[in-house]
């Protein structure tokens, strides 16, 4: 399990000094082409408006493996956010912390030949085709980066034990039924936001067998689930401003001001 420790003081070049685009292998590209056809194929009729429009602006960047060195460079320039390739799965506090300082975690391996439908592991795939288009939308980045600074002060602020990981799940739970597994209404239609849907042709064929549930947040905090599998389950939103009136509830619950 990775540490971050000091990232105020993370330069750019610091943050992206573990990721070489050169060390990938030619099965590894393969695989990334293979993977993107598929999404794309999948994408259709169920990718969001804001999802496409951040695609639109990063699909040159998607043709190969990505450089995330440039990808930074595109998502800075938009919303002042970075990205910081990390190794294996940040705890907690340390995943909330970076994303409240709009840093993005994002993993530099590609998945196996096994995983190309679905992965219950993080990948570069997951991480970049997957969510970073939605970090091109203002409304949805500022989501993400406020949600995040107040999941991060109630995980300090819990004392280690039992109400700290029920704080722990609830959150977890929290962020795969908004940013990983979210749908929101277009049209009076569901479209997909979340990453994991996004960035696996198997969940998108999932999100269209099962349908979805109105968003409500003690479902969400009750909703058992695993990343092993495709979600049990999926939640509509009717805008983003659900999302922050959500949070807004996630303040009272915990006596936030």
């Amino acid at each position: 399990m990775s540490k971050i420790l000091n990232i105020e003081d993370l330069s750019t070049n610091e943050l992206l000094s573990g990721f070489s685009e050169k060390s990938y292998s030619h099965e590894d590209h393969d695989r990334w082409k293979m993977m993107l056809n598929a999404v794309r194929d999948a994408q259709e009729g169920v990718a969001c408006s804001s999802y496409k429009k951040g695609m639109s602006i990063l699909s040159n960047s998607f043709i190969d493996i990505p450089d995330l060195k440039e990808l930074n460079y595109k998502m800075e320039s938009h919303t002042g956010w970075k990205i910081m390739p990390v190794d294996g799965i940040l705890g907690c506090e340390d995943f909330y912390k970076l994303l409240s300082k709009k840093i993005f975690p994002s993993a530099t391996l590609v998945r196996d030949w096994h995983s190309t439908s679905f992965t219950g592991y993080p990948d570069l795939f997951h991480d970049t085709v997957g969510h970073l288009p939605l970090f091109f939308d203002p409304t949805f980045a500022d989501f993400v980066a406020k949600s995040s600074e107040v999941i991060h002060q109630v995980l300090i602020d819990t004392p280690t034990g039992g109400e700290k990981e029920k704080a722990i799940q609830n959150f977890t739970r929290y962020g795969w039924f908004t940013w990983e597994a979210g749908v929101i209404k277009e049209n009076g239609k569901g479209r997909a936001y979340g990453g994991a849907i996004l960035s696996s042709a198997g969940e998108t064929t999932n999100l269209k067998e099962r349908g979805f549930d109105e968003f409500n947040l003690q479902e969400v905090f009750n909703q058992d689930f695993t990343d092993q599998n495709f979600s049990c389950r999926y939640f509509v939103i009717d805008s983003y401003e659900d999302l922050f009136a959500s949070l807004d509830s996630i303040k009272s619950i915990y006596n936030l001001n």
